[in-house]
């Protein structure tokens, strides 16, 4: 028994619609991770220039350092401290040294404050994720050194170290403030605030020195911080 005339034609526009399928390239990537933004992956110098803060993202009161170029020397490893771990108040302990090796672009941008005071922000890329253990390092020496002497090129230094209250800010963040202690000093009494941001493969470092006659802000490092890992966040 034969099929009838209408399942034959309904049979063959099936086939054709098969075979016509079997040629065209399935859609693929539908189910594919989308890729990770451009802010978290290693910059180039071009890029890492873009994501520094610009001048209408700076608070009331600061204003670009006309002076400083954008350029960032590498800093020496000649700094010691002692203890020896109030490095990491710094970032620039062993987990600090073992990162440099991969960077990859570095720029910084210097503000100066209307009222005195100096505040640089430093974007460092790297070819690999910032580590964790260089924000646990950091945090670890607060309890460790509450006062500390620093010894670099310039000589040694005497600081007290406070605690403060800082919001989350990238993957991992990291602030403390410490106030200088060398006797006879000309910035005896003057503070310095850090602060440390991550995204991915970059490295967000903002460094606000106040002497003891300039106003302090200290609501100015949280503001620069934000704002540069939020360009980060818009590459």
């Amino acid at each position: 028994m034969g099929y009838p005339r209408t399942a034959v034609r309904g049979l063959a526009t099936l086939t054709a619609l098969l075979l016509v399928g079997g040629c065209v390239p399935p859609v693929l990537g539908s189910d594919d991770p989308p890729p990770p933004p451009v802010g978290t992956g290693t910059l180039t110098e071009e890029q890492v220039r873009s994501a520094l803060p610009q001048v209408e993202q700076a608070p009331e009161g600061f204003h670009l350092d006309p002076e400083e170029e954008d350029s960032a020397p590498e800093p020496g490893d000649e700094a010691t401290a002692y203890p020896a771990s109030c490095l990491d108040i710094r970032l620039a302990g062993t987990a600090g040294k073992a990162l440099k090796p991969h960077r990859k672009a570095r720029l910084k941008r210097s503000f100066a404050g209307d009222n005195g005071g100096s505040l640089t922000v430093t974007i460092t890329s790297h070819d690999q994720a910032v580590p964790a253990q260089l924000f646990d390092d950091a945090g670890a020496a607060q309890s460790q050194c509450g006062t500390f002497q620093l010894i670099d090129e310039t000589g040694t230094s005497s600081w007290k170290l406070a605690r403060v209250a800082f919001p989350q800010i990238g993957d991992r963040t990291y602030s403390a403030r410490v106030e200088s202690t060398t006797e006879g000093d000309i910035f005896q009494g003057g503070v310095v605030q850090i602060a440390g941001a991550s995204r991915g493969n970059n490295l967000v470092y903002v460094v606000y020195a106040s002497g003891p006659q300039s106003e302090y802000d200290p609501a100015a490092v949280e503001t620069f911080t934000t704002a540069t890992i939020n360009n980060l966040d818009a590459l």
